[in-house]
């Protein structure tokens, strides 16, 4: 307003009561201007405040790019050629400026609708997602011992006699490094003048789980080579188990008996000499490897002989094999499943996207139509937008303005 006043000072006073009348429509708009502004920008509570500049300051800015350029082709018109099509153009760019901001509002209840399916649809698979994980981790302790059970019970590799074989070898290391414990510490003792290591029992233990595993594999040769009739082999084998057997009568189970005998001589008033001992040792070697042997070493040992020998388990790989291809089917599954769903995500992301735009767009190439229609008389955009791939490229429009030009 002050530099319209200065203009109107600076003329001559001829030309004063015409710019005086010229300048009414600009006189008349710089107020409306501001009130349109401080109308759709302002407020006294917060949460007016940004509804309205959510939803009225683009159609706002829109009006007052309509109101300029149409004040500003009014003072055109005595100038231009082809009036009649001009002010239809004008005409036709207010009606979709009132359109675009009619749609501007309805598209941005639609956004709100589209971002509450969107987000109901993803709670929704959210949750279909966690009951799904949850239902698997209930039945995975189920599906896993059935596999296992399935496994096990399958004619094929004696995994069952492998772990009794493994545990029973365990055990029995156990017991024996717990009784050979105090020897071998007096023994290491006198050996270094000094106290045994606190690592003395898990070495004990490695060693004698080696030995009685070992017995069993010795137990397993001998067997094979009755099987087989090798008088050779057979013999070696005898005088092999029988040195075995002098082992662990003489070092392992005569402790055992050994710490046995104070409870025997309580009950009986009999003191055990040496070869009672021998002879009690040697019974339980041979009553418990024969009960072991014939319950499941005999099945488990040639299975531990097999793995420490990197051989093939031929008699199991068919059905391994087999049963290879359900996790395989799961993961198949799974990734189609995650594929349908990434569609969804990019479907709902296109949806919403386009929701919150094209209502955006709409005000602003409606106010762009405005200039356009002031310099070459013919929007540049057809409105109202249906999708993205209405609003155009830039290379795309600069040829469009430069047709529109030339056709002028």
């Amino acid at each position: 307003m002050n530099m319209i006043m200065e203009i109107e000072q600076s003329l001559p006073e001829q030309w004063k009561g015409f710019f005086r009348f010229a300048s009414i429509p600009i006189n008349w708009l710089l107020p409306v201007q501001d009130n349109v502004l401080y109308t759709s920008w302002n407020s006294d509570l917060i949460g007016l405040v940004l509804l309205k500049r959510i939803f009225m300051v683009l159609p706002a800015f829109s009006i007052l790019a309509g109101l300029w350029c149409t004040i500003l082709a009014v003072y055109t018109l005595p100038f231009r050629s082809h009036r009649i099509q001009f002010i239809g153009a004008v005409v036709v760019a207010w009606w979709d400026a009132l359109r675009s901001i009619w749609l501007f509002w309805a598209g941005m209840g639609k956004f709100v609708f589209v971002a509450f399916g969107s987000f109901f649809g993803l709670l929704k698979l959210s949750i279909v997602v966690l009951v799904e994980v949850f239902l698997e981790l209930i039945k995975l302790p189920f599906t896993m011992s059935g596999t296992v059970a399935e496994n096990f019970f399958r004619p094929g590799v004696p995994w069952i006699a492998f772990l009794m074989t493994l545990l029973w070898s365990g055990i029995e290391a156990l017991v024996f490094t717990y009784t050979l414990t105090p020897l071998m510490s007096d023994v290491l003792s006198g050996l270094t003048g000094a106290e045994a290591s606190s690592f003395l029992r898990p070495v004990l233990y490695v060693m004698l789980f080696c030995l009685i595993s070992g017995s069993f594999a010795c137990m397993h040769i001998l067997v094979e080579s009755i099987a087989q009739k090798d008088i050779k082999q057979i013999i070696q084998m005898v005088i092999v188990e029988f040195f075995v057997m002098f082992v662990e009568v003489m070092f392992l189970y005569r402790e055992l008996v050994d710490s046995l005998s104070p409870w025997i001589a309580q009950q009986t008033g009999a003191q055990m000499g040496i070869v009672p001992i021998i002879l009690f040792a040697s019974f339980a070697w041979l009553g418990i490897r024969g009960m072991t042997w014939f319950l499941f070493a005999r099945f488990g040992t040639p299975t531990l002989l097999a793995l420490i020998g990197r051989k093939k388990l031929s008699e199991e790989a068919e059905p391994a094999a087999a049963t290879h291809m359900h996790p395989e089917q799961r993961w198949d599954t799974a990734i189609a499943k995650l594929k349908k769903e990434q569609d969804w995500f990019q479907e709902r992301a296109q949806a919403l996207l386009e929701a919150a735009i094209l209502p955006a767009f709409q005000v602003m190439a409606a106010g762009l139509n405005f200039c356009i229609v002031l310099f070459v008389a013919h929007p540049i955009f057809s409105l109202p937008f249906k999708s993205l791939a209405d609003v155009g490229e830039t290379k795309a429009l600069l040829q469009s303005l430069t047709f529109l030009r030339s056709a002028k």
